[in-house]
Parts: C-alpha cells; structure tokens; sequence
C-alpha cells in the first residue's frame, strides 16, 4: 500500500511540474560587513537592503568597494516534497566564502568569476534532512568582492529536486525593433507564461534614474498564457526604462528586459558652464606651445602582410610623449585613416583586431597618457586616485585637460603623416573612448570627416551620479584621498568643464552612435544627452541585449566609418 500511495504521490507531481521548479526567489536581502556564521536563522534581515540576482551589482549601487557581506534568502518547501533529494547551483559574479542551509554549512571558497568563466556553476547535492517541509528556510551566502559586470547579471541560484527539468517559463516579449517605443504610437508590451500550476506574476517598470512606473500583480491559472501590459498611460516620457517580471507557481521563473522611448527626444538638463569654450580655448593654445615632435619606430611583431605595424611617439601637452600602434597598408598612395582612442584603463594590448584587419586604411591606436604604453611618466592608475580621481579639485592639474589634448595631438600626428589623406580622417571609441571621439571630433571639427562613438564617458556626469549612484562614492574616496582639498559640489563643477557632451555641439561631420541598453557603465541616457546636441547628420544604433563590454559594437562602428572614409 505505501508503495501505491509514494506512486501516486510521484506521478501528481510530474503531472504537476513541482518537482521542477526553483524554490529560491531571485530576490534576497543583503547586507555588508562582519557577520558572523552562526545562529543564521535568528539574524533579522529587516533592515538589511535588498538585492535582485536577475540585476548586475552595479545597477542596484553595489560594488568591489563595499567589501564582504551576506545575502539571504527565505523560502518554503512544499509538504508534498518529502523524500525528495535536491540540488542547489549557484553562479554568483563574486566570492563566494561559504553557504549556509537552516545553519548547516553545505560549502565555500568559490571563485570569482570574472570574465573568463561567466556563468559557470557549481553544485551541491543536498540531503532531504537538511530542510524543514512546510516552514521557513534560510539560505545565508557569504560574499566578497563583488565583481564588475558591464551591466549583464549571470548571477542566478536554484534550488529544485534533483534530476528535474523545469517547465516553468516567464518571458518579456517587447514587440518593436530594438526595443525601441515611440511617442507617437500606443504602446505596450506581453507577458508571456507557462505555469505548472496556479500562482501570481508581479511586474515592475522603473526608469534608469530608479523611479517606479509600474508595479503590477497578476493572478494566472495553470498552463500556458499571456498578459498584455499597456504603457501608453504609464510611460509618456522619453528614456531608459528596466522591466522585471517574476512568476511564483509553486517555484520561481523571472525575466529582466529594457527597452526606450524616444530617446531622441531626451532632453539633458544639464546645460554646458558658461567658462566651456574659454577653458578649452585656453587648453588648445598650451598644447599650441608644444612642438609637434612625432617619431616612428617599426615592430615586426606588428607587420603583418598587408600592413606594417609601428608605435609612434608623439610630444603632447606638458611636454608629455605619448605613443600609439601605428598600422600602415603597404599599398602605395594616400591612405583614409582612423583613430582609435582607448577605453579606461585599456591601452590595447590586444592586437589582434588590428593584425587581422587587411582594409586599406591607416590606423592609430592611440595610449592616451597613464594608459598602455603612454603609461611610463604619468601613471596614477586605475583604482584611487586614478586617472578620473587624480587631482580632481584643480582645473590646470586634472588628468582629463591633458588626456584630451593627446588627442588632439594625435590628429596633428595624422596630418602630418604623407601616407594619410587629410580629407578622410575618422575617430571611434567607446566608453572612455567614446568621450574622447566626441572630444576629438569637437576640437578637430575641421579635420573629422566622420566620428562613432560607444556609450561614453565621462559625459553628462551630474545624471550619471543619478543613474549609476556608486560613482558618488567613487568621487568621495578619491577627495578621500587627497585629504578634501575642495568639496564635492566643487569637484563636480571641475567635471563640468571636462564634460564630453558638451563638445558635440560643436561637431560638423557625419556621427554613428551605438549604444546597449543593458549599459549601467555608461549608460545609454548619457550618450543621448550628448547625441541630442549634435546637429550634423547623425544616427543611432540600439543593441537591447548587450551591456558595457561587447565585440557587436565595435564592429558596428567600423563598419559605419568604412563607408563615411570611403576605404
């Protein structure tokens, strides 16, 4: 009889998808500091802030800064599971010192996973004896380190029977291209289901400064279904807006999606200091005092057999030499040319992308100074200070006065060069790069045939301050460390003269912007702030999936300056 009754038990549950379902919520508690290990099921959780793993760590103001914590989560266990064996996997984008079920230790010590293995799981078999049918469970992860991300979360933790495959599925259809609405249009988007059994769906739509537009709770029957959300009367203004949706039938499914409206017509409220063009006039007539010294030394290493590869030495602002790789065709002839200006921190160690490319065009990977290998003499590095951090109080002394006129001077570089045809000069970045393209191209404006730029900083800094909010920390740990030479109102007005949007007003040639709306880097509102000012011809280009690091967009923006030079 009892095997009857465990039979029928069994095949209820198959029929119903329970065994299958993930009963941990992507929704946890955190809280940073020294906490300790024990008697986990009595820490109040109350108070500790909350953090949603379908979320990068940046979004939610979290980072490497904030140091070791704990996140928490507490979950049920359905009676009709008893007997069940379960398994717990988790990929978290941080250190992972040590789990904990209802205080039983189940393991520890798990990598950082960066870049290199995102995504990668673990897994833990835990045994029936280890959880409390019917009551409250906690799960306590110690944490440390919280890992950069660009914007996408391969953060995710499970809990399910062992051996099961869910069935339950939530997803967030966005009906236009590239997630883009438009104010002309009514707009709306679908919540499309497969529940094993009865259960809710709450929604939420916040804008990218972390206002609340929506938040919606849906009952649904079991089976598969969809829910159409109308936006029309919610979101009417232009932006940036992050869409969550969670599905509790018995177990948890989620899904994250952002899409924007009109972001052609955002309109940045930040107006560019009166002192702008006098601050930049006066920085152009000092690099004017520096002789134009350029020097090319030849590196088999770069050769390859359409090209010959240099690094080419150039005298900047201060007297400063900085360098870049230098790649010429070996077609004879004047040459259209790109400068490629870098990311933060990055100084193109990576070659390849310039070995393999056999187009018929000069290019310049420019090392900025403090960068790669403009690194020698000025190098305040990339933590704190850093380069955006280093004299931060002073307009004269800051990094970014100079790092701007290097790019200048690599223009003066380029024209300068007889295989280079003048007339056809490109520039292109992203991040960093990207507010060096807009830079170079307002400051160049008469020689930048055409510019693209990725998502850029920094840029229209008093909204990013807003959107990504640990960047206010940043600011205070580098004023921190000059021990508060001015404060920080006075800091943000030195970032006003540095801030890129306010060069596009002065760009004349064609201009590609591209974008990712997953961006919590750079986001993409920023780089509308800048675009909107740009009144040469210009285009934009939405990628919905992608966040800060990518390879799609880089392409993007070569391909765009392909058919601009004419090469």
């Amino acid at each position: 009889m009892k095997k009857f009754i465990l039979l029928i038990i069994l095949i209820f549950l198959l029929s119903t998808g329970l065994l299958a379902q993930n009963l941990l919520s992507p929704e946890w508690k955190i809280s940073f500091g020294d906490i300790a290990e024990t008697n986990l099921d009595k820490l109040n959780t109350a108070n500790w802030q909350k953090v949603n793993l379908l979320l990068s760590w940046e979004r939610q103001g979290y980072f490497w800064n904030d140091g070791s914590g704990c996140i928490v989560n507490d979950f049920t266990v359905p009676d009709e599971l008893t007997g069940s064996q379960f398994v717990l996997t988790i990929s978290l984008q941080c250190e992972v010192k040590s789990i904990y079920i209802n205080n039983k230790f189940i393991g520890g010590n798990l990598r950082n996973q960066y870049w290199s293995n995102r995504g990668a799981r673990n897994e833990f078999n835990i045994a029936d004896n280890c959880l409390v049918k019917g009551k409250k469970n906690r799960i306590a992860i110690f944490v440390a380190d919280l890992s950069y991300t660009g914007g996408i979360s391969w953060n995710s933790c499970s809990l399910a029977p062992k051996g099961s495959e869910s069935k339950s599925a939530i997803k967030i259809d966005i009906p236009v291209q590239d997630h883009l609405y438009s104010l002309e249009n009514k707009n709306s988007l679908t919540l499309k289901y497969n529940a094993v059994r009865k259960g809710k769906i709450k929604l939420s739509v916040v804008n990218d400064f972390h206002q609340s537009f929506i938040q919606k709770d849906y009952n649904v029957k079991k089976g598969t279904g969809q829910i159409q959300c109308e936006l029309g009367a919610a979101i009417t203004t232009p932006g940036f807006y992050e869409c969550t949706v969670i599905m509790y039938d018995g177990g948890y499914s989620s899904d994250v999606q952002w899409f924007t409206l009109s972001p052609e017509k955002i309109a940045c409220t930040n107006n560019t200091v009166p002192r702008f063009k006098e601050y930049w006039d006066a920085a152009l007539d000092e690099l004017g005092k520096t002789p134009q010294e350029f020097k090319l030394i030849k590196k088999e290493n770069l050769c390859s057999g359409s090209r010959d590869g240099y690094i080419a030495e150039m005298k900047s602002f201060g007297g400063l030499t900085i360098r870049g790789y230098y790649f010429v065709p070996k077609t004879p002839g004047r040459h259209a040319a790109i400068l490629h200006v870098p990311g933060y921190g990055y100084g193109w160690q990576d070659h390849g992308a310039f070995l393999e490319n056999h187009d018929d065009v000069v290019e310049l990977a420019l090392c900025v100074r403090g960068h790669g290998i403009s690194a020698d003499v000025f190098n305040p590095g990339f933590g704190v200070p850093g380069v955006w951090g280093y004299s931060l109080c002073s307009e004269t002394d800051n990094a970014y006065r100079a790092i701007y006129m290097d790019c200048v001077r690599a223009v003066e570089f380029l024209l300068s060069r007889p295989e280079v045809d003048s007339a056809r000069l490109g520039v292109m970045g992203g991040s960093q790069g990207g507010g060096l393209t807009l830079v170079t191209a307002g400051l160049c404006r008469d020689h930048i045939k055409a510019c693209s730029f990725f998502d850029p900083f920094p840029c229209d800094t008093r909204d990013h301050l807003k959107i990504r909010t640990m960047c206010n920390f940043e600011i205070k740990n580098y004023l921190r460390y000059y021990n508060d030479p001015c404060t920080f109102e006075d800091a943000l007005y030195i970032q006003d003269l540095l801030d890129t949007k306010g060069f596009a007003e002065w760009i004349k040639c064609p201009t590609l912007y591209v974008t990712s709306l997953f961006d919590d880097d750079a986001p993409p509102h920023l780089g509308f702030s800048a675009y909107n000012r740009i009144s040469a011809p210009k285009s934009f280009k939405i990628y919905p999936d992608l966040g800060h690091i990518n390879d799609k967009t880089f392409i993007e923006q070569r391909q765009f300056l392909k058919k601009e030079l004419g090469y």
